[in-house]
């Protein structure tokens, strides 16, 4: 029984000692116009300069825009790649004076920042130009563009020197394409390689890889093979690969337009069913229904700010399968389409910590909905463990534990 719990116990020591050691001092609510505009007078025209931070002498990209920040009295990350884990996400839409802008040059993942002024303009480190202003519409930077992060709104702590502060992650940058089961609108960002390995309590292995075509176009591939880590020798083996594709259509548009994308997948999961026969239990494996086509919408909220929660994403959406594969004979398949609702919700508990529930098969004949639940712990920027539990509460299928680790690589 201790084991069973022991998992749990570390991920709240965890947390307890991350809040211990983050002394939150308050928000930094406004930005400061004059003053950004007075740090952008200061440096423009400053040359190139690689490590560089002192304006009229030498800055990059990274070391220009946490100058401008600290003029505001708010201590950043040095780099470009840890400027990109602080603030909030915003959509290309959506953007803001004082916005940083994030770019992929070298092919390697995010290694470019500048800050979004107005009318689709950023003031950046050019590394053959200086400090200028350019337009980010042209197909140089809208080809390499990355994400955008706001830093207003986000939790500060006091620092060494009186009078700045240094911001705080509002949550570590979990990518999450899927929640347990049911997808979400998002992919995984250009130029990464995403990669899940779960092993659930029966001792089955899945490995899937995902990567991304234009910051839009998402491709996975998952293999499983069966008693990897099990005790039942006699079923060891590999089953059929599993693919999956998702195109999103549009991000999130201000309020009240949500994220939405349209998608396939073949991913199924080996549930075991019990059912009564002329009362005899009959004990048997079957696979769940695939989404064979979708349409996801997904939706971020900001709710919650009185209890500290963080952001949330509700993810709805309409999907089409092949009931056939769920029953034990073909014979069952009545040559039509069925058709189901599925519905997930994702909540940041602390900024390392996200719980995850979801409502999975709704209406779908024969089968009933699926209730999941889970948490998902960052470790760091890149990679994050999960716990989940499917078929909670099911009459039929058995309860199935699993834990994943997930991790987005660079190339």
């Amino acid at each position: 029984m201790r084991r069973q719990y022991l998992f749990i116990w570390v991920i709240l020591l965890v947390i307890l000692l991350n809040a211990c050691s983050s002394q939150k001092v308050g928000v930094y609510d406004d930005l400061n116009k004059k003053k950004m505009e007075k740090s952008f007078d200061k440096y423009l025209g400053t040359p190139y300069k690689w490590g560089g931070t002192e304006a009229g002498r030498g800055v990059d990209c990274s070391g220009f825009t946490s100058g401008v920040y600290q003029d505001q009295g708010i201590i950043i990350p040095r780099t470009s790649r840890m400027q990109y884990t602080v603030g909030d996400a915003v959509s290309r839409n959506e953007l803001k004076y004082g916005d940083l802008l994030f770019f992929d040059t070298l092919g390697k993942g995010v290694s470019h920042v500048g800050v979004y002024t107005s009318g689709n303009k950023m003031i950046h480190a050019s590394s053959t130009k200086g400090v200028t202003e350019v337009p980010v519409s042209t197909d140089y930077w809208m080809k390499r563009y990355i994400g955008a992060r706001r830093l207003t709104g986000s939790d500060l702590r006091s620092g060494e020197v009186g009078g700045e502060f240094h911001l705080l992650p509002k949550a570590y940058p979990l990518r999450v394409r899927r929640l347990i089961d049911v997808p979400t609108a998002d992919i995984i960002e250009n130029r990464f390689i995403g990669l899940d390995i779960q092993n659930d309590a029966e001792g089955n292995l899945r490995v899937a890889g995902s990567v991304s075509i234009w910051n839009r176009w998402e491709w996975g591939l998952e293999f499983q093979v069966n008693q990897f880590l099990g005790h039942n020798i006699d079923e060891f083996g590999f089953e059929l690969p599993f693919i999956n594709t998702k195109f999103r259509l549009w991000e999130q548009k201000g309020k009240y337009m949500p994220s939405l994308a349209i998608g396939s997948e073949s991913n199924s999961r080996i549930w075991t069913v019990t059912t009564d026969t002329n009362d005899v239990e009959i004990v048997e494996n079957r696979w769940s229904p695939p989404r064979n086509v979708y349409v996801v919408a997904s939706y971020k909220y900001d709710q919650f700010k009185k209890l500290r929660l963080g952001r949330g994403r509700l993810s709805a959406g309409f999907a089409q399968t092949d009931l056939f594969v769920y029953h034990d004979t073909s014979a069952s398949y009545d040559g039509a389409k069925d058709a189901f609702l599925f519905m997930g919700l994702e909540q940041q508990v602390t900024r390392r910590l996200l719980a995850t529930i979801e409502l999975d098969h709704l209406f779908l004949k024969d089968v009933g909905a699926t209730l999941n639940v889970g948490i998902n712990f960052a470790l760091n920027n890149s990679s994050s463990i999960a716990y989940t539990w499917r078929n909670v509460g099911a009459k039929e299928r058995s309860l199935e534990r699993a834990m994943q680790f997930s991790y987005i690589l660079e190339y």
